[in-house]
């Protein structure tokens, strides 16, 4: 089980700190399931047709928004295996927009992929709470940065709160 200890910035790259400021919690598991939760809660409140919607013409729709968090969150997931493990072999950054435009969510109800999101966090829930104490320290290289296993899982949270705000402010004001 984690210890409850936050990421020093010396854990990730300094770009990754906006990420780390939305994530308070010390105690990080719980936190990744009721994110979750409000997580699904929330985009389960959005109906298909305003899951279309985009803030301007080149951005994703609000359901491409969703299915990014979830390419992501398995990322990350495998970031914490490869480096949680100890594999040293470096591991690459992802062309989110190839991903995003490759995956085709405009074909899945946002149930759908909810539910794909659900399933891999909580796959991600639970390899983080069975992770040896001592994989919480490990580093590696992601884009030639290195990054530790606890800031990889930190990020998780952090990275969704930042997509969630977005599609609350830019997405969704005044609706």
């Amino acid at each position: 089980m984690m210890n409850a200890k936050r990421p020093s910035p010396s854990e990730y790259d300094g770009r990754y700190a906006r990420y780390m400021e939305l994530v308070p919690e010390t105690d990080l598991l719980p936190a990744l399931a009721r994110q979750r939760e409000e997580t699904s809660a929330f985009f389960s409140g959005i109906d298909e047709k305003t899951a279309e919607k985009r803030y301007a013409p080149e951005k994703w729709s609000i359901r491409e928004v969703l299915g990014h968090i979830m390419d992501t969150d398995r990322l990350f997931g495998f970031r914490v295996l490869s480096i949680g493990r100890g594999d040293s072999a470096a591991l690459q950054r992802a062309d989110e927009n190839l991903y995003v435009k490759n995956a085709g969510f405009a074909r899945l109800r946002l149930a759908e992929i909810l539910e794909e999101y659900a399933l891999i966090r909580r796959s991600n829930e639970a390899l983080l709470r069975h992770l040896p104490e001592e994989a919480w320290d490990r580093a590696g290289t992601v884009s030639g940065l290195g990054i530790t296993v606890r800031a990889i899982a930190y990020l998780m949270a952090g990275h969704e709160r930042h997509h969630i705000a977005i599609v609350k402010e830019r997405y969704l004001k005044g609706a």
